[in-house]
């Protein structure tokens, strides 16, 4: 019971997609940084650190993600508008990466 003052927290509900979507992510961007960093440390080229960088961003992003699904008490206050930065960004470093020689 809720003493008098207290208010009821209302949780957000997501669909079980949800659940299984971002944990997928969160393990394919796991195993894709993790091939990034090991390529970066055996090459030590601006390329592979351009990659690395991209990929750990889209790692950083998937972590976010399962947080705020799995977390209940963490609360970001990250709109769809910066989801997308986040995401922009990563697929410039990724794209600088790949077109440079």
């Amino acid at each position: 019971m809720l003493s008098q003052g207290e208010s009821q927290v209302s949780l957000p509900v997501y669909p079980p997609i949800a659940y299984v979507g971002r944990t997928v992510f969160i393990i394919v961007t796991t195993i894709i940084f993790i091939i990034a960093l090991l390529a970066y440390l055996r090459l030590r080229s601006r390329k592979s650190l351009l990659l690395t960088t991209g990929f750990g961003l889209f790692f950083v992003h998937g972590m976010l993600g399962i947080l705020e699904l799995f977390v209940l008490a963490f609360n970001h206050d990250f709109t769809e508008g910066m989801h997308l930065l986040l995401d922009a960004v990563a697929l410039t470093f990724i794209l600088i990466g790949t077109l440079k020689d």
